[in-house]
């Protein structure tokens, strides 16, 4: 099941809206809090990605369900809801103990995570030029 056929790969409003969690007043700082969680999620990426991966290897449902869980937390938060919704179907089929049919929503997340990358990188720059 693919949710995400109709999503975006980096949804800007989320971006936008969270211009809201600065002080509101200075462009600046807001600007600099967003480069800030684009960072941090970022330099979690690869231990996230690592875990899933590793769950995946064993079949390992609950580890499945809660990396998953994390990833999908923090892709929703930056804008990356077509990431996020795959890693609800994971966390899902995690909770469900159902894992045969994960291994290609697994697929669509590396390949997910592995475009995420480049396009937040972008993200940064485009953000630290306004």
């Amino acid at each position: 099941m693919n949710n995400q056929t109709n999503l975006p790969f980096l949804d800007e409003e989320i971006i936008s809206n969270m211009k809201e969690l600065g002080n509101g007043d200075e462009a600046f700082a807001n600007r600099l809090l967003i480069v800030q969680l684009i960072t941090v999620y970022l330099e979690n990426l690869s231990e996230r990605v690592t875990e899933l991966s590793e769950a995946m290897k064993k079949s390992d449902a609950p580890v499945i369900e809660r990396s998953a869980h994390t990833l999908k937390s923090s892709s929703r938060l930056i804008g990356l809801v077509a990431l996020a919704e795959d890693c609800q179907t994971l966390e899902d089929m995690g909770f469900d103990k159902k894992l045969e049919n994960a291994q290609p929503v697994f697929e669509r997340v590396i390949s997910a995570t592995t475009k995420a990358v480049d396009v937040l990188k972008n993200k940064i720059i485009e953000i630290e030029k306004a």
